[in-house]
């Protein structure tokens, strides 16, 4: 696209005003989102310009957008504001509490005027929070919510690069945003959403929360599943990640390493007893193994035997490989500052109504002129959605939801609509293994039926289901569904207006969107590991498993695109994302290239840090994160005596020398002495030591709660705060095929058919 064209919107939010007075990262990129499923996104900036405007990713974050300047400490700039609001669909902030009213573009300011208006606040932390009224810079955050780990028993944190905090507000306020559009459908109402960016990463902390009180349940990724799924370094040095930790990968990767006599041997080990020293000798095989071969020619061989497995490729490798070229997880956009630059593709997939990038990221100011002539001479915006009077206390209320889906993402995209008022029915496989704690985590709020979908009469029951139902949720490879005989197609003849949500690792568009992947490859193609480990290094996994739930959250901003585009035409239609589409939404700040780019970007274990004034240190009672803003804010802290003779020169210098003044002083009395400066410490915390915080608990950010067959266990709360259709937490997780009786009973069945099919295999009853 040029300099100057913009696409004609065509996607699931064509006709949707945005009114976007983000800055920095999470505000922004939820505009981006939205822009990118055709909204019109009209970002506000001060005088001075978005700060981010000089970071390159700035042309990622803010693309598809017009910009308009407006002084908003003026009355001019504030009444030019309130009458952009009253046009608009959406509007976003990420300021500190307070401040947007004292600005006058406060909720409750604007929506007077505007009484659809969804008002989308996005602040560092939540209104229980004690750190409410801090500025939520991304270190801050992250440091407060377990990213920053201790890896492989180093003595201290690892930082992360990536701006996760930032990240999963702008995704969690993508499906909290779309699902109260959705409920306007209905109601002709706006309403107000918080989703502070620390309760956000909550949504990305996800299993590593659960804790189980009355039982000790197996580790799913312990042996052999630890050996299957590893880094392993190949003869080129290179590292490979394999995958496949079920048993029935182990004949593929066999295969693949022409070592069929080792089948039966490692197979046996799956549910058995294995001792350290077994455990010890598979692991030598396999290195000995993986070094026979060059890690392109292993990544060949076990995606020709399709078993599962991916090189550790640098984030430059990825921007030119062709599966992310042809699946469009890497677009070019022909920016104004940085002229043809790869950035991010659109990160979901609605097949109907295809979303596209809009255009570049506006220069400052670049549609003053443009926007403020249309609040003062045009129209008012015709309404293209229903005005709706329906009362209803969820966003999805009355929407049922058919949920296939295993492991992590696509169970979260269930959940997540689940918790906006769908009712889910999570159609269970006899025959995989049951993970309590992950599922404990990602299938609360649901029903669960066991079906066998590879029998006659077991496809019969998912088709009698479908017959009631709006979504169905899956979570396979490309050709699966249609393998089985429920592709959209075929569903579609049935239903013709059902949604389909597809989620895997690849994406659906591609060479290797027939590949199977989990977490790990996602992290491993992408670049995420080596950044992680550093290129001279090993390979390292991130803290969390982020790529599974933000794409699960991606799934249900699709599907709740899709029901808004139903409200508005009566049209189902399919829609898809993937693991390595969210992986370089997760890595914006560094996803991209363009003519003079020169990476120069923090990577490796030794990582503490962006810099000496915005890093990880240790105080006398633990670590903590340092964040210095401005050179406002510098100064002030310079001016204590504490700080009055730190070292000149180099940026290591300067580190080495606050790193010895901040030793001296526990963590609570640095927060007291350096906050009111505008300079922001904060502990350095893990989720032991926030698990029973008082302030979290009653945030509801993780609850207790008795769960069926397993007692007593700790999981994910609700995140986003809707102030009209608010989140629900959903009954705990049901035991695997709990509700069978009830769902095919509803279905029609009587009780001697339900018994039938129990007795031929087609469903089964219930099981621990």
């Amino acid at each position: 696209m040029t300099t100057t064209d913009r696409t004609q919107a065509q996607g699931a939010l064509r006709g949707v005003q945005v009114l976007d007075f983000g800055q920095y990262i999470p505000g922004p990129m939820l505009g981006m989102l939205l822009s990118d499923q055709g909204a019109d996104v009209i970002k506000v900036e001060r005088p001075g310009g978005d700060p981010a405007r000089s970071e390159p990713a700035f042309a990622t974050w803010n693309r598809g957008k017009r910009s308009v300047v407006l002084d908003l400490k003026t009355p001019e700039g504030q009444a030019a504001a309130q009458a952009l609001a009253k046009k608009s669909d959406i509007v976003i902030e990420n300021y500190r509490p307070g401040v947007a009213d004292r600005l006058g573009i406060g909720y409750s300011a604007l929506s007077k005027d505007n009484p659809r208006l969804l008002y989308c606040s996005i602040p560092g932390f939540g209104e229980d929070s004690p750190h409410r009224n801090e500025r939520g810079w991304e270190g801050i955050v992250s440091a407060s919510t377990g990213v920053y780990q201790h890896v492989d028993g180093a003595d201290e944190p690892l930082f992360l690069p990536l701006p996760a905090a930032s990240t999963f507000a702008a995704i969690v306020a993508s499906v909290s945003v779309t699902m109260a559009l959705v409920a306007r459908d209905r109601t002709g109402k706006g309403q107000r959403i918080e989703v502070p960016m620390h309760s956000a990463m909550f949504s990305a902390i996800g299993r590593h929360l659960v804790k189980l009180y009355d039982i000790n349940p197996p580790d799913m990724f312990d042996l052999p599943r630890n050996v299957m799924s590893h880094q392993y370094m190949c003869a080129d040095g290179r590292y490979f990640q394999s995958h496949g930790m079920y048993q029935r990968f182990v004949s593929q990767l066999m295969a693949a390493a022409n070592r069929p006599e080792w089948i039966e041997d490692l197979e046996d080990l799956y549910g058995a007893e294995v001792a350290p020293e077994t455990v010890a000798m598979w692991k030598d095989r396999f290195e000995k193994m993986f070094l026979e071969r060059t890690a392109k020619e292993w990544e060949d061989a076990i995606a020709e035997s399709d078993g599962v497995g991916t090189i550790c490729k640098t984030v430059d490798e990825w921007l030119v490989h062709e599966h992310a070229i042809a699946g469009k997880m890497v677009t070019e956009v022909d920016d104004a500052q940085y002229g043809r630059m790869k950035q991010p593709g659109v990160q979901v997939r609605l097949r109907g109504t295809p979303g596209a990038i809009q255009g570049r990221a506006p220069k400052l100011g670049e549609h003053t002129s443009e926007i403020l002539d249309e609040v003062d001479n045009a129209p008012g915006r015709p309404v293209t959605y229903p005005d709706g009077e329906e009362n209803i206390m969820s966003a999805l209320e009355g929407i049922r939801v058919l949920d296939l889906c295993i492991v992590l993402a696509g169970p979260t995209c269930g959940r997540t609509l689940g918790e906006f008022g769908a009712d889910i029915i999570k159609i269970d496989d006899p025959s995989r293994p049951y993970d309590i704690a992950g599922n404990t985590d990602v299938n609360r709020g649901k029903r669960s039926i066991q079906i066998n979908l590879k029998t006659k009469e077991g496809l019969e029951v998912f088709y009698k289901l479908l017959e009631t139902a709006d979504v169905v949720v899956e979570n396979n490879r490309k050709s699966s569904l249609a393998r089985l005989g429920i592709s959209y197609e075929e569903m579609k003849k049935r239903k013709p207006d059902i949604i389909l949500a597809s989620l895997n690792a690849f994406g659906y568009d591609g060479p290797w969107a027939e590949r199977p992947g989990w977490e790990q490859l996602a992290q491993a193609t992408s670049g995420i590991q080596v950044r992680r480990g550093g290129r001279d290094s090993a390979p390292k996994l991130l803290p969390y498993p982020m790529n599974d739930y933000g794409t699960g959250l991606m799934g249900a901003y699709a599907v709740a695109l899709a029901v808004h585009e139903r409200n508005r035409t009566g049209k189902g239609q399919s829609v898809d994302s993937g693991l390595a589409l969210t992986a370089g939404l997760l890595q914006s700040p560094f996803f991209l290239d363009y003519d003079g780019y020169e990476r120069d970007e923090p990577e490796g274990l030794g990582v503490r840090g962006l810099s000496a004034k915005s890093r990880l240190y240790a105080a006398s009672d633990g670590w903590m994160y340092f964040h210095c803003p401005s050179d406002e804010a510098w100064k002030r802290l310079a001016a204590l005596s504490e700080f009055s003779e730190l070292a000149d020169g180099d940026d290591e210098a300067l580190a080495q020398s606050l790193a010895q003044v901040l030793a001296g002083k526990p963590r609570a009395e640095w927060e007291m002495l350096i906050n009111p400066t505008g300079v922001s410490v904060i502990a350095n915390r893990m989720v032991e030591d926030f698990r029973d915080d008082a302030d979290i608990r009653k945030a509801g950010l993780i609850v207790g709660r008795d769960h069926p067959g397993f007692g007593q266990a700790d999981h994910l709360g609700t995140v986003a705060k809707l102030s009209e259709t608010p989140m629900q937490i959903g009954r705990p997780t049901p035991l695997l095929g709990a509700e069978t009786d009830e769902i095919l009973s509803e279905a029609g069945y009587t009780g001697e058919q339900i018994e039938s099919l129990k007795l031929s295999g087609a469903v089964v009853q219930h099981q621990r």
